[in-house]
Order: C-alpha cells, then structure tokens, then sequence
C-alpha cells in the first residue's frame, strides 16, 4: 500500500479490521503498514462523521455527485449501474419506451436495425 491512502482504503481497512475481533491494533497495523496512532484518529473520526470525517482536508472534492445517496450500498449499486451502461452504450444498445413513456427493452443499434 502507498503511504496516502484515499477515504475509501482508510474505511476498508476500518471494516476488516472490525470484522476480526481476535486481532490486536498492533498486529493489524503492522501488518497494513498504517501508524497505531493513525488508525485510532481513522477509527474516532468514522465513528463521529462517516467516510466524510476520513478526509484528510475538508477541501477534498465530493466522490460522488450531487444527488446520490453516500452509504456504501448504494454507492456499489450506482457504480453497477454505470458500468452496465457503460457496456450497452460500447455495444451500441440503447434503451426503448413503450407507449406509457416506460423504458423497455434493450435494442442494437446496428446497421440492420436503423431505417432511413
């Protein structure tokens, strides 16, 4: 691991580390080269402020954009999300609406399927 590590490795490390009870601070530290002193001020801060509190300026820009939710479930839905679509839009699918104005179904964007 680098020296810096970005909010996200920080509240991994976090995670892992409460997930094994039978481990000492010490050892856990060690062994993911972070100071004890560090990940003690790691663990306050989560506690208190969230991901948020793991920045190391409060001048970090956001992670993601205005509007979706900040917990880690939804984060993980958003990026599933847009890697789908990413793999459409690379395939040349698109998304079609029924007459309800509802998307659909997925159709290919190929040569055979567009009319003039």
């Amino acid at each position: 691991m680098s020296n810096i590590l970005n909010p996200l490795e920080k509240e991994v490390l976090i995670k892992l580390y409460r997930r094994s009870p039978g481990v000492k601070l010490g050892d856990f530290c060690r062994i993911n080269n972070v100071s004890d002193a560090a990940f003690k001020s790691w663990l306050k801060k989560y506690d208190t402020e969230g991901l948020e509190g793991l920045y190391r300026s409060k001048k970090t820009p956001e992670l993601l954009p205005d509007g979706v939710d900040k917990t880690a479930e939804n984060y993980k839905r958003e990026l599933i999300k847009a890697r789908l679509e990413l793999e459409r839009i690379k395939k040349n699918y698109i998304r079609i609406q029924d007459d309800d104005g509802k998307l659909k179904e997925f159709v290919s964007l190929s040569a055979k399927n567009m009319t003039s």
